[in-house]
């Protein structure tokens, strides 16, 4: 591999895309989403494997996946026009509540009986590593899904559902993570837990996010007048986003839900959006799509899935349980489609790369540094059956549904 070394990161990129389409035509021929391929792709060109991506450029690699899901996230809110989604809107307001919280639930009474009964651990940290651990199971990534709604033109009900429920996941999601990790680092410590700390945290979050998403948006319908080629639109639209993703990361608001306000706001301010959304999704999105997945596949080790795989199932179950009785109790509770009941918790499977964040920073914290290393090596190897298998759970709902435009 010294010849890679030598050909610099620019070679390692080109393999990364070549390789990455090459496995999902493959993945095609076996009747998969191609999102599959690339994730295959990864974990074959990982350092754990034959080392084509090198644990260096791994290190180096965020300035990709930043910039992957500041355009993926932009192109789900891009989807979310009020006139699509008002007649939709209690239903994903209440299926959203649902299957945040009652995975959340889920997963803390789930592992801490798992802990409790396999695990040597004190009873306080046990507590407290149960409540990380349901912190970590509420937010859904709805790359892959978003993937496989593109590859298959995929339309309906549960589409625009699925798209919804994606876009205020996150919002439950960085509550649920706030809310969970506080008790948590408040019961090691010894310390009161603090309400109004809490509530701040999830205000300053939540609500610095969706002010610069508005904020940015606005600024994106301005200066899209003076684009006429679809060239400088391009240019206006990515600088913006990536402009919006840095802003909110370096200022501590969530990064996601912002770029994703991005695209609510334009959608419903600009009535020429598409001019925005289209060149991306024609001309960019399959390259976004190619590196994010192949890139945040490297990172997982199957030596660890194997290693914990005990635990990591039983977080995976408890966390689909939740989300599956969540969808069902606010889809009954707001008359929702039959289908959308039955059939939406499996596009909510995939959880990636952001919980591997949230878990590297629970892991940083010394009050966790005992059992920090479990807890990381679980949601990785966790990662890598949501991310493997999500996918194929998010095309089999949307053919269940007959939601699938392109002929398979």
């Amino acid at each position: 591999m010294e010849f890679i070394k030598e050909a610099g990161v620019l070679f390692e990129i080109g393999l990364i895309l070549v390789v990455g389409y090459l496995f999902g035509n493959i993945a095609n021929l076996f009747k998969l989403p191609r999102v599959s391929g690339y994730i295959v792709a990864g974990i074959v060109m990982s350092p754990y494997m034959i080392g084509i991506i090198d644990q260096e450029f791994l290190d180096k690699s965020n300035v990709i996946t930043h910039a992957s899901l500041s355009i993926i996230t932009f192109l789900i809110g891009s989807s979310l026009a009020w006139e699509k989604v008002k007649s939709l809107g209690k239903t994903i307001a209440y299926i959203t509540l649902g299957e945040a919280e009652i995975a959340f639930l889920f997963v803390i009474i789930t592992m801490a009986v798992y802990l409790l009964i396999f695990q040597d651990i004190d009873i306080k940290m046990l507590i407290a590593l149960a409540f990380v651990f349901g912190a970590l199971a509420s937010p859904t990534d709805p790359t892959a899904t978003l993937a496989v709604i593109h590859e298959f033109r995929a339309k309906g009900v549960l589409t625009t559902t699925v798209l919804g429920v994606a876009a205020l996941d996150d919002a439950t999601g960085i509550i649920n993570f706030v809310l969970g990790y506080s008790v948590a680092t408040s019961i090691v410590s010894g310390n009161d837990i603090k309400i109004v700390g809490i509530l701040k945290d999830i205000f300053i979050q939540i609500g610095g996010a969706v002010f610069l998403g508005i904020l940015m948006g606005y600024l994106m319908h301005f200066l899209g007048r003076f684009a006429e080629e679809r060239k400088e639109v391009v240019t206006v639209t990515v600088g913006i986003l990536f402009l919006t993703f840095s802003i909110a990361h370096a200022v501590g608001i969530d990064e996601l839900l912002s770029t994703m306000t991005t695209g609510i706001t334009l959608v419903n301010i600009d009535k020429e959006n598409e001019k925005f959304k289209g060149p991306l999704e024609n001309y960019i999105e399959d390259v976004i799509f190619t590196a994010f997945f192949v890139v945040g596949s490297a990172f997982l080790n199957l030596k660890v899935l194997a290693h914990y795989f005990p635990m990591v199932f039983v977080y995976v179950l408890s966390r689909f349980a939740g989300k599956f009785t969540g969808v069902y109790i606010g889809g009954h509770l707001s008359n929702a489609p039959e289908k959308v009941k039955k059939y939406l918790a499996f596009s909510l499977f995939p959880q990636g790369g952001i919980v591997i964040g949230l878990a590297l920073l629970a892991y940083q914290n010394p009050e966790f540094r005992d059992i920090g290393v479990i807890l990381v090596n679980i949601v990785i190897g966790a990662t890598a059956l949501h991310e493997f298998l999500g996918p194929v759970f998010s095309e089999l709902a949307l053919k269940k549904a007959g939601e699938i435009q392109k002929k398979v």
